[in-house]
C-alpha cells in the first residue's frame, strides 16, 4: 500500500474505510499516537477502538504490532484488513512452528503493516529474536483491561508486554478498552510503563439513546417473547443465553412463536456460525440466541434490542454486552430478565468459581495425561481438547473442570481456546526424486502434486504447510470432495502426510508442565481474585434491584460519579409515570407540547389556550391523555 502523507489521517481514513470524517475523539487519540506519546483509549462498545490504531500506523512506514486475547477476533481483524488490500498477519496458539517461523520472516522482511499476536507468544524466543529486527513503529494493546488484576478479564500473560517494550525501545504504545474502572485504568498505565507525557482520553460512558431495563418474572420465555414484540419483532435484536444449551432451546421456542431466529455458540461447525451471522447481518435473521462470545469485532449499528436471559457475572461484561445495541445512535434497549432466585444462583456461581486447590491440581494433573505431556515439556504446544471427554475420561464434574481451568488460566499455567477452525495442512515426507518418479507413474495425480508446490513451494518438504482445499479446487476444476479424495489417497500412499481441516477447542500449557504437586499456586492471589468476583457480583445484584435510574448505577461504577439521571431507562420512565398519575394535568400538558410541536397544523390552533394555562376541551377523537402517558417502553420509531 502506498504511503499517505502522516498529518493527513483524513485521507487515510477515507481512502481505506471510505468514512468522510472521524467519531468523537478517534482523531484526537491518533493525534496523541503520531506525537509519540503513549496513550490510553477508553471508548465505549462501538465507538471505534480499531480505527485508533490502525490509522496512525498507515499513516507512519513500519509495523504495528497488536496484543490481542481473541484467536477468532485476531482472524476477523486480519481478514477485514486484507480485504482492505492491507498485509496482515497473526500469529497465535494452534500454528504449527514453521507457520510461525514464516509468518515473522514476512514481517521483518515484506510490507506487512500489521501482526496480530496473542499475548503468550509475545516473549517466545523465535518471537524475541524477530521482533528485534521489525521496523515496529506502533504497539497496540486491544482489550487492556486484561493487564489488571482488578478487571474482569485478567490475564497473566498481558502482564509480559511490559518486557515486550524493553525490546521495542523509543516505540509508543496505545492501549485501548471499552470498560475500565479508575482503578484498572491507573493499573494499565503502571503496567505497560507509560511515559510521564502520556494521554489519557476517555468518553463518557453514558448511552444518552439506550433505555436499560430489569424486568422481573417467573417465566422468562414468555416475557422474551413480549419484549422482542414489544419492541419489534421485525427489528433486529440479540439474545444472550448462558449455556450452549440454552441458546439452542430459547431459539427453538422464538421460531415456534414465528420469528425469525437462530442459535449461535462456539459448538455449531464453522460453516454455520458463518451463515447464521451472514443471514444476522444481512437481515434473513432478526433475532441471534447466543452465548457471551458472540458481538465482539461485529459492526451492526441497527441492533434495537439486547435481552440477557440471566445476570452476567459483572457489569463490565454488561455494558459491554447490552451496548451493542443502538450503535446508530437511534432509540434501543438492553433488557435484563431476572428470576426470583437470581441473585442466589449468581452467588452460588460465583463461590463454584473458585475450586479447592487440590481439586485445580487434580485437573493440572489429569490435563497432563490427557495431553501426554511429560514434565517440564509441553510449552505452548496446542492440542485438541474436549471439556465433556476430558471429564468424563477422568471422573471429574465438568464444573469443577471448567473452574479449575479457569483458575489456571487466571494464574497464567494454562489457555483453553474455543472451537478454532484449523485449515487442512500438507508435508511431504519424500524426497524431490521419489516425488518425481510418483507423478511419472501416477499420470492422474500429477496435477494435484503441481498445484500443491505452486502454491507452497519447497516448504512443503520442510514441514506442514497450511493448504486451502477451495484453492485447489477451483485450480483443478474439480469439487473440493474430489480434491479431499485425492490427498486421502497420496496419503495412505506414503507421498504426502495430509491433516484434514477440522475445528475443534485446543488447550496448551503456556509454560513447561509441572508436577501438579509442585505447581506455584498463589493462594493470596487467589484469595483476593475472590473477594474482588464477589464484589463483582454483589455490584451486579445491586443494578438489578435498582431502585434508582439504571444508568447512573453504571456510570458510578465506571467512577462517573455526577451523572444525572437518563430519563429512559425502567426506572426513570416509572418515576415518570408515577408522578404524571399524580398530576394529570401536568401530564396532559406535557404530552399535548409534545403533540403539538410534532403536528403543529392540525393541532396549532389549542396552542395559545395551552400556554395560557385555561382548560382545555379536546375534540373527541384525539384519545385519552392516558392513552399517551402510561407507557412504560417508548416505541422505537417514536
Amino acid at each position: 500500500m502506498s504511503q499517505l502523507p502522516t498529518d493527513d489521517i483524513l485521507l487515510v481514513l477515507r481512502q481505506t474505510w471510505g468514512h468522510s470524517a472521524f467519531r468523537p475523539m478517534q482523531e484526537d487519540i491518533i493525534r496523541s499516537v503520531l506525537a509519540g506519546q503513549d496513550t490510553l483509549a477508553l471508548l465505549p462498545t462501538g465507538g471505534g477502538k480499531s480505527i485508533c490504531f490502525q490509522v496512525p500506523a498507515l499513516a507512519r512506514p513500519g509495523l504495528c504490532v497488536v496484543v490481542s486475547p481473541l484467536i477468532a477476533l485476531m482472524k476477523d481483524q486480519v481478514e477485514n484488513l486484507r480485504k482492505r488490500g492491507i498485509k496482515a498477519e497473526a500469529v497465535y496458539a494452534g500454528m504449527s512452528h514453521t507457520e510461525i517461523d514464516q509468518t515473522l520472516d514476512n514481517c521483518v522482511y515484506g510490507p506487512v503493516k500489521f501482526l496480530y499476536v496473542s499475548p503468550e507468544r509475545l516473549l517466545t524466543d523465535m518471537f524475541q529474536a524477530r521482533v528485534k529486527k521489525m521496523k515496529v513503529s506502533l504497539l497496540a494493546v486491544d482489550e487492556a483491561h486484561c493487564l489488571s488484576q482488578w478487571g474482569y478479564d485478567f490475564r497473566p500473560p498481558y502482564l509480559r508486554i511490559a518486557e515486550l517494550r524493553e525490546l521495542l525501545p523509543g516505540v509508543p504504545c496505545i492501549a485501548l478498552t471499552a470498560t475500565a474502572t479508575e482503578q484498572v485504568r491507573q493499573d494499565i498505565v503502571e503496567k505497560l510503563r507509560f511515559g510521564a507525557s502520556h494521554r489519557v482520553f476517555q468518553q463518557s460512558f453514558a448511552r444518552p439513546n439506550l433505555s436499560y431495563s430489569v424486568l422481573s418474572t417467573e417465566d422468562k420465555l414468555r416475557r422474551l417473547e413480549e419484549v422482542v414484540r414489544g419492541v419489534g419483532a421485525d427489528k433486529t435484536s440479540i439474545v444472550y443465553a448462558r449455556t450452549r444449551r440454552q441458546t439452542e432451546d430459547t431459539a427453538a421456542f422464538l421460531q415456534q412463536a414465528g420469528m425469525k431466529a437462530a442459535p449461535y455458540h462456539a459448538g455449531l461447525p464453522s460453516e454455520q456460525r458463518t451463515r447464521t451471522q451472514q443471514d444476522w447481518m444481512q437481515n434473513r435473521i432478526r433475532c441471534i440466541v447466543a452465548t457471551n462470545a458472540f458481538g465482539m469485532g461485529i459492526d451492526k449499528p441497527d441492533v434495537r434490542l439486547v435481552v440477557h436471559l440471566d445476570a452476567p457475572d459483572n457489569l463490565e461484561a454488561y455494558y459491554q454486552e447490552a451496548g451493542r445495541a443502538g450503535r446508530d445512535e437511534k432509540y434501543a434497549f438492553a433488557v435484563l430478565l431476572q428470576g426470583p432466585n437470581d441473585a442466589d444462583e449468581l452467588r452460588r456461581r460465583t463461590q463454584q468459581a473458585f475450586p479447592p486447590l487440590d481439586t485445580v491440581r487434580r485437573v493440572y494433573q489429569a490435563l497432563a495425561n490427557f495431553s501426554r505431556t511429560a514434565v517440564g515439556g509441553g510449552e505452548l504446544v496446542a492440542f485438541d481438547f474436549d471439556l465433556q471427554q476430558f471429564a468424563e475420561t477422568y471422573r471429574i464434574k465438568a464444573l469443577d473442570a471448567h473452574n479449575s481451568l479457569r483458575t489456571l488460566e487466571r494464574e497464567g499455567f494454562v489457555q483453553v481456546n474455543e472451537a478454532v477452525n484449523n485449515p487442512a495442512r500438507v508435508h511431504i515426507p519424500i524426497d524431490h526424486t521419489d516425488l518425481y518418479r510418483f507423478q511419472v507413474a501416477n499420470a492422474q495425480h500429477d496435477q494435484l502434486i503441481k498445484s500443491l508446490l505452486r502454491f507452497n513451494g519447497g516448504e512443503l518438504f520442510v514441514g506442514f504447510q497450511r493448504i486451502s482445499e477451495n484453492s485447489l479446487a477451483q485450480h483443478l476444476k474439480k469439487s473440493v470432495l474430489d480434491v479431499r479424495k485425492m490427498l486421502v489417497f497420496l496419503h495412505r500412499s506414503g507421498i504426502i502426510q495430509y491433516q484434514p481441516k477440522h475445528e475443534s477447542p485446543q488447550a496448551l500449557f503456556t509454560t513447561g508442565r509441572y508436577d501438579a504437586e509442585k505447581l506455584p499456586l498463589d493462594q493470596k492471589r487467589l484469595n483476593q481474585a475472590r473477594e474482588l468476583a464477589v464484589h463483582k457480583t454483589e455490584s451486579v445484584i445491586r443494578y438489578a434491584q435498582g431502585g434508582r435510574c439504571r444508568q447512573q448505577l453504571l456510570l458510578e461504577y465506571f467512577g462517573e460519579l455526577d451523572a444525572a439521571a437518563c430519563k429512559v431507562c425502567d426506572y426513570c420512565l416509572a418515576q415518570k409515570k408515577a408522578k404524571q398519575a399524580a398530576t394529570p394535568t401536568a401530564g396532559l400538558r406535557e404530552q399535548l407540547v409534545q403533540l403539538l410541536k410534532a403536528t403543529p397544523r392540525r393541532l396549532g390552533k389549542y396552542w395559545p389556550t395551552l400556554r395560557r394555562g385555561r382548560p382545555l376541551r379536546l375534540p373527541s377523537n384525539c384519545g385519552s391523555w392516558w392513552s399517551w402517558a402510561s407507557c412504560a417502553m417508548p416505541r422505537t420509531d417514536d
